[in-house]
């Protein structure tokens, strides 16, 4: 027993320190300004949003929509590593308190998570319902029991082998949390929320009973937390160098085209390569078509003129400085030193490649603006992602690349 509790008390000093490690990296200055910039811009327009908002709004189907949504997401981290399934299999039966303690650092984790889902969504719940703030805590306390139900489920389906099984209980542990937080709040008969509530405990003791005997999936454990830990890795890539981090390279024939315009000649290798580099890279090319996308549907539903521009302003520089790291791609490869041109291409051609991807990223913005009939905050977001860009380009970039 001793030796399984000091080896989860080691396994999450390494996890604690792989965080801090790369935290310090992450939330630096720039990100802090734009989270802090985001975040109050968020909070004053949702604030005059709820100060407008109807008695006869559908505070509960969006609580239940939004609650359900991040109760369902119950993963449990077993900060197990691929080597377990050979060492650690034959001591599963002596692994009982490792996996409680899984289980209860993921509630810990996911526990915040609901906390400032539930702060958030509370100023537009005492608006409609007109209860006031005084049900906080009740309703925290509802959905901790409810995040405690999904999590034990999720670890019963994990040891069973259909492979349909992790879909349809995803669905209906979604379903079941989102009714039950909607009835709650719409103030539901009692009897209808025990109907609820049953269902839910006969659904609980039907997979207990269902994996009680089984042994679990260690590959798939393994594999879920390796996808966890990758996830987070690329994230901390987007600040610094990540060594662990494993890159996916694919061969995008369908993207030769946008290929077409950069000339065959000595003083073009450079470009070619970025240019490579960034359609086949799903660090870069994954990211720079994400940002591009939640920005370009953000600026669509939003009607403020400060706000679009902000927006536009803000997921520009994101895209900017998280491909930064690019020209360094190829640092560590020995050919690269073969080539027979200037060093001084590399700069020029990268600034070029990520002028082109900015200034495209702004007619995609611009775009999204105008399609909600607002023409002027279409024009005007064009114009200043073009004028916010050159600047990127001509100043803040050029400085990064130099310290690095």
């Amino acid at each position: 027993m001793n030796g399984i509790d000091h080896l989860w008390k080691e396994r999450f000093a390494s996890y604690l320190k792989e965080l801090r490690r790369y935290s310090r990296y992450i939330f630096n200055d720039h990100l802090l300004f734009v989270l802090i910039f985001g975040l109050g811009a968020a909070a004053f327009y949702y604030s005059r949003w709820v100060r407008h908002l109807e008695p006869d709004f559908p505070a509960a189907l969006v609580m239940g929509v939004v609650l359900g949504l991040v109760l369902a997401a119950s993963p449990v981290h077993t900060l197990l590593k691929e080597a377990d399934q050979v060492f650690l299999i034959p001591m599963e039966m002596r692994m009982r308190p490792f996996f409680r303690k899984a289980i209860l650092f993921s509630f810990s984790i996911q526990a915040y998570v609901l906390l400032f889902a539930l702060a958030a969504l509370m100023p537009m719940y005492a608006k409609v319902t007109g209860r006031g703030f005084g049900s906080f805590f009740g309703l925290l306390v509802m959905l901790f029991v409810l995040k405690i139900w999904n999590l034990l489920l999720v670890w019963y389906v994990l040891k069973l082998t259909d492979a349909s099984v992790p879909v349809w209980d995803w669905i209906v542990r979604f379903a079941c949390s989102a009714a039950f937080v909607f009835l709650v709040v719409k103030c539901a008969p009692v009897w209808l929320v025990g109907i609820l509530a049953a269902v839910m405990i006969v659904l609980f003791a039907y997979f207990y009973r269902l994996a009680k005997n089984r042994t679990l999936r260690w590959d798939v454990l393994i594999e879920r937390e390796q996808r966890r830990m990758m996830g987070f890795y690329r994230f901390a890539n987007l600040f610094t160098d990540v060594p662990e981090l494993k890159a996916q390279v694919k061969r995008c024939k369908w993207l030769d085209p946008l290929l077409g315009g950069i000339h065959y000649g000595q003083e073009h290798a450079y470009q070619y390569l970025f240019a490579r580099t960034f359609l086949r890279t799903s660090q870069y090319f994954g990211l720079y078509v994400r940002l591009t996308t939640i920005g370009a549907v953000l600026l669509f539903f939003s009607h403020e003129r400060l706000l679009a521009l902000s927006l536009a302003v803000v997921f520009i520089y994101l895209t900017a400085f998280q491909m930064i790291p690019m020209i360094g791609y190829h640092d560590l490869k020995i050919w690269l030193r073969l080539y027979p041109v200037h060093t001084r291409l590399k700069k020029a051609s990268f600034l070029r490649l990520l002028s082109v991807c900015l200034y495209v990223q702004t007619v995609v913005f611009a775009a999204a603006s105008a399609l909600n009939g607002l023409w002027m905050n279409g024009l005007l977001v064009l114009a200043a992602g073009a004028v916010f860009t050159w600047l990127l380009i001509v100043w803040y970039v050029p400085g990064k690349i130099r310290k690095t």
